[in-house]
């Protein structure tokens, strides 16, 4: 196979999956290279999110993984991925409230900005499941930084934007990214599990 039908094909769909499963589960195991790992399948996605789905905001967010991801694989590194100083553990109460105000507010502020964008920018096409799109787009922002400081939130929000990532992939007619959204859904259930248990260890 050339390399234009390599990447017309759905090759670019199963290394991406791939690489992303790798990674969810490394980081579920607090293990700092599931962020490279995480980075490569950012750069995947967002080429295949702008060129081949017309996910604007997804695409957006793809592209922005790469700098969050390197922060996470940073802050990792600095902290020590396993330091008693750097274990999981949630936000208070209060933090928690803030977060879910945040996060309301970024949504409507995301939506609302890209398709005012889309509608005076001319190379920009009308994009598609836009609140949708925005949701997952901004509550990803909110879990990758959740997970950068270690809060076993970020496993909460992941559900919310996996459950919905299987819905979005099957109506762009893309089952292997929702399969991939599905193995996601399942992980995050192990990164929790597997947080509490750590989390637990340190209270002991």
């Amino acid at each position: 196979m050339d390399e234009q039908g390599f990447l017309a094909g759905q090759a670019p769909e199963y290394i991406g999956t791939a690489l992303a499963v790798v990674s969810v589960i490394l980081i579920a195991r607090q293990n700092i290279l599931g962020w490279p790992l995480g980075i490569l399948w950012a750069l995947i996605s967002a080429w295949l999110a702008f060129t081949r789905w017309n996910l604007v905001s997804d695409g957006i967010l793809y592209v922005s993984y790469v700098p969050l991801q390197l922060y996470c694989w940073f802050t990792w590194h600095r902290h020590g991925s396993v330091e008693e100083s750097f274990r999981p553990r949630w936000l208070t109460r209060r933090q928690q409230m803030f977060l879910l105000i945040g996060a309301l507010v970024a949504v409507l502020l995301w939506g609302s900005s890209v398709k005012l964008f889309s509608e005076h920018v001319s190379w920009m096409t009308p994009p598609a499941l836009l609140w949708r799109d925005a949701i997952t787009t901004v509550l990803s922002y909110f879990a990758q930084l959740l997970q950068a400081r270690k809060r076993m939130e970020n496993w909460l929000v992941w559900v919310i934007v996996n459950a919905l990532g299987i819905h979005i992939y099957l109506l762009k007619e893309s089952p292997i990214y929702a399969a991939q959204y599905g193995f996601f859904l399942i992980l995050g259930v192990y990164g929790w599990w597997s947080w509490r248990r750590t989390m637990r260890e340190g209270m002991a």
